[in-house]
């Protein structure tokens, strides 16, 4: 038997890279460095940490993700999401590797209310999407064949997302409080995997930029409301439970600037696939039924 592909997942223990990491080892021989092996918040060591890595494919899925993490420690997010990014994508392209990004749609202001597609004008208001736009445009410039895929409030296999946080506030009696007035697209980490399969080998030409995103629209309280209805009609919680609207301004806590309206147009990734993305409603009930317990045997 021929050996497999050697895949390399930066993030592999984050919620997307563990759901990536979880689908790709059916068809390849997976490489996750641990921060042991490649740190990616000392960029002036990536290069040499890779070139002692022989890998045939790479997906970078790492990243500070907080934005008040970013607002607090800016140089922090731009070693990580940006320098770091551009090297892996210049070791990348000097072997000739395909190369994903992972990116965000904290790069866009959010102060329209259009779907957004690839060509929108990119104008990050905090230090986290600032850190991402960077990031990708170091990841191009260093390497144009690579794909950047920008994703949106994930939900999926490895937990800790809105459905997850509101099952567990409606089952400890906790205030149902979320944001009404910020609006994006959940979206399932098991569908991007199955798109980024897709666009490693079989679409390798697709580069530039790309939303990889389910279909519709949502608030965080349309988010949170749709999983307790759904967690209560498949016996997760016992009753309905109705959530309540806050403001983003009901937050003074948050640090960093949140863009209002990052809703992602993925008509490119429809054209792409030769499908239209599922609805966010119908893969976040999948993933409802996937928390139900399965008696043992």
């Amino acid at each position: 038997m021929p050996d497999r592909p050697r895949l390399l997942i930066l993030g592999a223990t984050g919620r997307l890279g563990g759901t990536l990491a979880a689908h790709f080892v059916r068809s390849y021989e997976i490489l996750a460095p641990g921060r042991q092996i490649l740190d990616l918040n000392r960029p002036e060591s990536v290069a040499q940490a890779l070139n002692d890595l022989d890998f045939d494919f790479a997906i970078n899925a790492a990243a500070v993700t907080s934005p008040d993490v970013c607002e607090d420690d800016p140089a922090l997010a731009m070693r990580v999401n940006a320098e770091s990014s551009g090297v892996v994508a210049n070791v990348c392209a000097s072997r000739g590797v395909r190369f994903i990004h992972v990116s965000t749609d904290y790069v866009f202001a959010g102060n329209g209310c259009v779907f957004l597609d690839e060509k929108a004008p990119a104008q990050p208001v905090n230090a986290y999407g600032r850190s991402k736009r960077e990031g990708e445009k170091a990841v191009l410039k260093a390497c144009p064949e690579a794909l950047v895929a920008r994703v949106s409030w994930l939900f999926g296999p490895q937990g800790g997302g809105v459905p997850e946080t509101a099952i567990q506030r409606a089952r400890e009696g906790l205030p149902l409080g979320f944001i009404e007035d910020k609006w994006s697209v959940p979206t399932s980490t098991v569908d991007i995997a199955r798109w980024l399969e897709r666009l490693l080998v079989e679409l390798a030409s697709v580069s530039g930029l790309l939303h990889l995103c389910n279909a519709g629209v949502a608030t965080w309280r349309d988010y949170a409301q749709v999983s307790l209805d759904l967690a209560h009609q498949h016996g997760l919680v016992g009753r309905c439970h109705a959530t309540h609207g806050l403001r983003l301004r009901d937050f003074p806590q948050f640090k960093a600037a949140r863009p209002p309206f990052t809703v992602m147009n993925n008509a490119r990734l429809s054209f792409l696939l030769g499908e239209t993305p599922r609805s966010w409603q119908s893969v976040l009930e999948e993933h409802i039924v996937s928390l139900i317990v399965k008696p043992s045997a």
